[in-house]
């Protein structure tokens, strides 16, 4: 664990999300023909930093990721846009946020920074210019649940050429949600919806399933995206403090982001441990012997236990859909990336493990193949 995460061990798997995603993206799009990237930042703080330069912000994190893509990129020749937009309310916050990017503000060499120092909501018109003709990342980390209503922000979810990814304060969100205060209570009518506690008490799941069900289909609307996604991140007492939610309209964003998910919460999960292990320590004045090995590799047994469980019930789900087969690769595995937290390659190990026991065909191994895994085009169908 760095220091500078030290105690903000949520905090940090939530930039390694938006910093490793944000590097797919980037090379993804300018490669494969975009000239133009937009980065949208609605709430960029900078809050609780602790390094002089604002490195540990996400506004930061997002420059240094994005002029790294662009001088990358620029090695092949083309010459790559990138525009950042960013938005705060506080005034001091603006400040500090204003002094720490005026730097990289870099016209001449195709990188642009633009700040507003005002509500999200308020900066849509103005963010419709900036992502006009451009691939765009929209990124909403609010310290709350207010100021990012989706009647307000659907404009920008609706760019149909971007993505958005949300931090959803479900911690804060669940326990006022209980409250008794019709004051508070409507406050959630922004990104809950109309009659948002009736239609939450009508779910039979568990609390927090509920909840995150209603808000994905808020935000599944507000965007028409193809794909929602959610992240859990937990707190070291293993308690939920927050969802990163992930809006898409494409089946390789999705595959990418299921990617960047499962490294970050394996890394969560080590550092977690790590962070148990200091405050356990401290109370008991005894040295554990786990080093960063061992405490990877707990992390990585962890999250293998966890996937193995999830594919067997993408399994049930596969065999569910098998009536309605043959079907290719191409069309079984993004459905079961947005039902299930499944890597593209944990979809193809699903129809392995059924075409070795005989419940589908291994079409991927016919006319003398040699491939062990099905690609897209390979029809998934019954024996």
């Amino acid at each position: 664990m760095t220091s500078v995460y030290q105690g903000r061990e949520q905090t940090e798997a939530k930039h390694f999300i938006l910093r490793r995603y944000l590097q797919t993206l980037a090379f993804k799009t300018l490669h494969g023909g975009w000239g133009t990237l937009a980065y949208i930042d609605g709430f960029s703080g900078p809050w609780q930093s602790r390094t002089p330069d604002h490195s540990d912000s996400s506004f930061m994190i997002a420059i240094q990721v994005l002029k790294d893509a662009q001088e990358k990129v620029r090695e092949s020749g083309k010459r790559p846009r990138i525009k950042c937009f960013f938005v705060e309310e506080n005034p001091d916050s603006f400040t500090q946020l204003q002094a720490a990017v005026a730097a990289h503000h870099d016209p001449a060499s195709g990188f642009y920074i633009e700040t507003f120092n005002g509500k999200f909501e308020n900066a849509v018109t103005q963010i419709q210019r900036t992502i006009a003709n451009s691939f765009a990342l929209t990124f909403i980390d609010p310290t709350g649940w207010t100021g990012y209503e989706f009647a307000k922000v659907k404009p920008i979810f609706e760019h149909a050429q971007g993505e958005v990814l949300l931090n959803f304060m479900f911690d804060f969100v669940n326990r006022f949600t209980a409250s008794s205060d019709p004051v508070t209570l409507t406050s959630f009518d922004g990104i809950l919806g109309d009659k948002w506690k009736q239609r939450l008490d009508a779910f039979s799941l568990p609390r927090e399933e509920a909840l995150m069900a209603l808000f994905r289909e808020q935000f599944w609307k507000a965007g028409k995206f193809n794909y929602v996604l959610s992240t859990p991140i937990e707190k070291i007492s293993d308690r939920t403090h927050f969802h990163i939610v992930y809006g898409t309209r494409s089946p390789e964003g999705l595959a990418a982001y299921r990617d960047v998910e499962y490294a970050a919460l394996k890394d969560h999960g080590m550092r977690r441990a790590a962070a148990r292990q200091v405050i356990q320590e401290a109370k008991t004045g005894q040295f554990v012997l786990f080093g960063a090995e061992e405490m990877t590799s707990m992390a990585e047994l962890s999250m293998d236990a966890q996937i193995a469980n999830i594919k067997n019930q993408a399994k049930d789900w596969l065999r569910n859909q098998l009536p309605s087969c043959p079907k290719p690769f191409s069309e079984i595995w993004p459905p079961m990336l947005d039902q299930f937290m499944l890597r593209k390659t944990d979809a193809k190990q699903v129809c392995v493990e059924l075409g070795k026991a005989g419940e589908i065909r291994e079409t991927w191994r016919l006319n003398g193949s040699r491939r062990r895994t099905p690609d897209d085009a390979d029809k998934i169908e019954r024996p």
